[in-house]
């Protein structure tokens, strides 16, 4: 209870000195636009064009303080630390926002005057005319003028009781909802942040997609690539000799990709460059040196550039689970395009039966999928006689221009001997 009433009374005290703060405000520009007007020439009497015009003066220096620089960053220290307002923050201030700030500082001062009065003026008069009421003098309200605007003195005496503590409330009131309004991020700055921070998510998850196209595949590489030197190291020194090679190579690769994916995380403002794809033959070749048995059949004409790299991310992410899941089996690649559709499809033989109780982490067909969504393309899967499928269809348009079908002849390859490990399925 009484931290309660302590809490209260110390943000009672904040708001009265942010409202006095502003009440110094209005001193000040009237101060200053009084002291320019006495030195026109009015005869010494005070018109209602010099008040007019001293109103107007107040105004002003109100407005044009709030334009100056470092004004709004004051304002928004003073609401949050004596309004008690929660104020988000802003991107640099722009414009819009010296206007904004403007408006604020006047409402600052008009709240400050206000209050200023109620305290300078409501208040002694409020106390004199119960007073004087209490007394019996009350011929001294008709002489002073204080009881002017009520009928009965006690009315007045009440008017001005009343208003001398709804004026400061009320003063404060409007200052608490105007001030995120006026202080706080806009609708263009909220969709400014929402901006920055999308094209942030969208960034972290591309490099997270790169990292797992570099680093995840060659680390599956070189998984495999070690049991098979571990297991003939003994028999087939050559054969381990050159899993070791590919080991070698494939680790330098990825040590490559992620020095830049590093620095890319250090220093936003570094050009993301998309890590260099491998063509398609070299790509096979790269598999098949790997040790898998891979067979392409070609049948695609052109197609832009963007469709082409995202066929090639899924390959290789097909190609990467074969070899997890199926090292010891071939894997039939066929590439067939008509006029609206190029069609990727990867087959491999399923995993055998107790082969999901090994973690892969399952992002593969996710990540596939994904990389398809980005040309509008789906990715599907499936498991029928015991032949594991990836389907990717990726929408091309009809193309007037054909340079003729690249085609490869299918081959197989021996790969390396491998320990087998649980297919990515669903």
């Amino acid at each position: 209870m009484i931290r309660t009433v302590a809490h209260r009374g110390a943000w009672l005290l904040l708001r009265g000195a942010w409202l006095m703060l502003g009440a110094a405000i209005a001193m000040a520009a009237a101060i200053l636009t009084g002291g320019t007007i006495s030195l026109l020439p009015e005869n010494g009497r005070l018109t209602a064009t010099s008040l007019a015009a001293s109103s107007i003066g107040v105004i002003v220096v109100a407005v044009v303080l709030g334009l100056l620089p470092g004004v709004r960053e004051i304002e928004v220290t003073a609401a949050r630390t004596l309004l008690g307002v929660n104020l988000e923050p802003t991107p640099t201030p722009a414009l819009r926002h010296r206007w904004r700030t403007s408006a604020w500082t006047l409402l600052h001062a008009v709240t400050g005057l206000v209050t200023g009065f109620c305290l300078l003026g409501l208040v002694p008069g409020a106390v004199l005319s119960w007073l004087w009421i209490a007394t019996g003098r009350t011929e001294l309200l008709e002489r002073t003028g204080i009881a002017a605007l009520a009928v009965h003195p006690v009315m007045g005496a009440t008017i001005m009781t009343v208003l001398m503590v709804a004026g400061p409330w009320l003063s404060g009131w409007v200052a608490l909802r105007m001030a995120p309004v006026l202080l706080g991020p806009s609708a263009a700055d909220r969709l400014a942040v929402a901006e920055a921070r999308l094209a942030d998510e969208r960034r972290h998850t591309a490099l997270a997609r790169e990292l797992h196209d570099g680093i995840g595949h060659a680390l599956a590489i070189i998984s495999i690539q070690a049991a098979a030197a571990r297991r003939v190291h003994d028999h087939q020194p050559d054969q381990a000799k050159g899993a070791l090679q590919i080991i070698e190579q494939t680790s330098a690769q990825a040590q490559a990709e992620l020095d830049h994916l590093l620095g890319l995380l250090r220093d936003p403002a570094t050009p993301a460059r998309r890590t260099t794809r491998d063509d398609l033959p070299t790509l096979v070749d790269r598999h098949r040196r790997a040790g898998l048995q891979v067979t392409v059949t070609d049948d695609h004409r052109d197609v832009p550039a963007l469709v082409w790299a995202a066929v090639l991310d899924i390959l290789a992410e097909a190609l990467t689970n074969a070899h997890r899941h199926a090292p010891d089996s071939p894997v039939e690649v066929r590439i067939s395009q008509d006029d609206t559709h190029l069609r990727l499809t990867v087959d491999n033989p399923a995993p055998q039966q107790g082969a999901h109780d090994r973690t892969t982490g399952g992002r593969g067909i996710l990540g596939m999928q994904e990389r398809a969504a980005l040309v509008d393309g789906t990715v599907s899967t499936s498991c029928r006689d015991h032949q594991w499928q990836v389907v990717a269809t990726i929408p091309v348009g009809p193309d007037p221009v054909s340079h003729g079908p690249v085609s490869h002849k299918p081959v197989s390859h021996s790969p390396a001997h491998a320990d087998p490990s649980p297919q990515e399925q669903p």
